[in-house]
């Protein structure tokens, strides 16, 4: 069985690790964590070599990317995310074969952007 990862960013230690417990309960496995705190300016890619930071960092926007997961695994995850501990939700993405060569910075600006269209279309009640 394949590892399964979460990259955080904008999450402390204590939200990440809670973060990660309830992923890791919702699918009945381990799951490592890693940061991208500190590492903005480094790709995705960079990002992951390196195996993340070791700081984690309370950041308004907030990114969870799913790594090595499933679509099953995602909607678990997703559904086990603790919501009840007054976690904020983040933005969840998935590793692609395109945003792995992005700085991070460019990866959160792109999901921020499209996180504000599709607000702004249910905002509006627009349907796709």
């Amino acid at each position: 069985m394949d590892p399964l990862g979460i990259l955080l960013y904008g999450y402390s230690k204590a939200q990440s690790e809670e973060i990660g417990t309830s992923i890791a309960a919702a699918l009945g496995r381990e799951v490592d964590l890693l940061s991208a705190s500190g590492m903005e300016e480094k790709t995705v890619d960079e990002i992951l070599e390196a195996g993340g930071s070791a700081g984690f960092e309370e950041r308004e926007d907030r990114v969870l990317m799913f790594l090595g997961f499933d679509d099953e695994a995602i909607s678990r995850a997703i559904d086990g995310f603790p919501k009840e501990k007054g976690i904020v939700r983040p933005i969840f993405c998935g590793l692609t074969d395109d945003n792995v060569q992005w700085k991070f910075t460019y990866l959160l600006e792109h999901l921020l952007e499209e996180h504000r269209h599709w607000t702004s279309r249910k905002e509006n009640g627009a349907a796709e």
